[in-house]
């Protein structure tokens, strides 16, 4: 890839050796500004979410907004028909056929913890991720719950576990 910093641009070629522009700003400004104009929150008196990255137990945004004490701990499942990619700092996953992800199952219900889901949700969606409904499964008990998946199939490293948890500790031991 090469890239031209000057402009805030970087083009790509693909499969087929054509030049595909990528601008840093334009797009994702855009995407961004019509989703903010058309962003539903989510309703009802529950939400049901499957968190596989920095919202798991103990990692920095489930500290940033208190899940352990502002949610309810279903259990850890595994969501089968997706990949997990790390982006640098936290993950994204993708639909792929073959591959799972180990996710944490968290339910929120009450006014304050729906705030707290929504405040999830707002950052998610707007940090270029969309809701998927998938079903969950824990200790034998079926849920229905949404997945954050990331919009574009990243182009980055794959994690063949599915486990972002594990990924994070791996990394840190080899130094």
């Amino acid at each position: 890839m090469e890239k031209d910093l000057g402009n805030n641009k970087s083009t790509c070629k693909n499969e087929n050796n054509k030049v595909k522009d990528r601008t840093l700003y334009g797009n994702v400004f855009h995407r961004n500004i019509c989703w903010q104009r058309s962003y539903q929150r989510p309703e009802g008196k529950e939400i049901i979410m499957a968190l596989y990255g920095s919202l798991r137990d103990g990692l920095y945004n489930s500290r940033r907004f208190d899940l352990q004490n502002r949610s309810e701990l279903l259990g850890t499942t595994t969501v089968r028909g997706y990949a997990l990619y790390s982006l640098g700092p936290y993950p994204g996953i993708y639909p792929s056929e073959g591959f799972s992800i180990v996710a944490e199952v968290r339910r929120f219900s009450g006014k304050q913890q729906l705030e707290i889901a929504k405040s999830i949700d707002y950052m998610e969606l707007f940090g270029g991720y969309h809701r998927e409904y998938v079903d969950l499964e824990i200790d034998e008990q079926k849920i229905r719950g949404f997945i954050y998946v990331y919009d574009e199939k990243p182009e980055t490293e794959r994690i063949e576990h599915g486990d972002w948890t594990r990924y994070l500790k791996e990394k840190c031991e080899k130094g």
